[in-house]
């Protein structure tokens, strides 16, 4: 046994992480006679199985020829993945790695390997990113996380509008101009009709709901910004 030992590389692996996606971790510790390496790193979205399935596949790999292992974890699925069952996408390079070398699997409760896959543990925890990745935005999100039609920094302006123009309070148009020959006309006719009229405020295109207001075509149109040189 002792023999068999000092010829073998023994190789710890551990993951660590949540049993859904998320922040995760890996480390592995390979020791052959007095020589030590440490290997570690870590994924924003991941699992504690797949953790020790990478832990062990960076080990392998970092061998530079065939040699005997010995592999100690307490990953079952690593267990599951090294007797060809299971369908991670990492199975295939875990095969691959593995075919190159005469691999035993060791018993993890032995007190010293346990001893060592808990420091290792501690290992794989401090390499886990600080926290998950920002979502990728959908098709029609902007950077903020914003459907772009309503988000004031993103949306972009509708041809012929300026970012900022008025409407009268309760009027379903937006004008580029405050003396807009209709706005100005349906103040009139508000007058003539003996009802009050509403006050012309300034407003930015950027805060108008999507569907709120349209345009004037008589002062929001590109030909009208070219006129008066807008």
């Amino acid at each position: 046994m002792a023999n068999d030992e000092a010829g073998a590389v023994r190789i710890y692996a551990a993951g660590k992480g949540g049993d859904d996606p998320g922040p995760g971790g890996w480390s592995a510790l390979l020791a052959y006679g007095d020589h030590r390496k440490t290997l570690s790193g870590g994924a924003a979205e991941t699992t504690a199985e797949r953790m020790a399935l990478t832990a062990t596949v960076e080990a392998l790999e970092s061998l530079k020829r065939p040699v005997r292992v010995h592999l100690y974890s307490d990953s079952e699925h690593l267990r599951a993945a090294l007797d060809g069952r299971g369908s991670d996408d990492l199975l295939p390079r875990l095969r691959t790695c593995a075919a190159r070398h005469r691999i035993t699997w060791r018993a993890a409760e032995d007190p010293a390997a346990h001893a060592q896959l808990a420091e290792l543990a501690d290992l794989a925890t401090a390499a886990r990113p600080a926290g998950r990745p920002a979502a990728p935005p959908e098709d029609d999100e902007c950077r903020h996380g914003m459907t772009k039609a309503y988000c004031a920094d993103c949306r972009q302006l509708d041809a012929g509008v300026l970012p900022t123009g008025y409407r009268t309070r309760g009027g379903s148009a937006y004008h580029n101009d405050a003396d807009c020959y209709w706005l100005r006309r349906g103040q009139q006719r508000q007058e003539r009709m003996g009802r009050d009229t509403h006050e012309i405020v300034r407003i930015a295109w950027a805060s108008v709901i999507p569907g709120e207001l349209e345009p004037c075509e008589h002062c929001c149109t590109t030909e009208w910004l070219k006129r008066h040189r807008r």
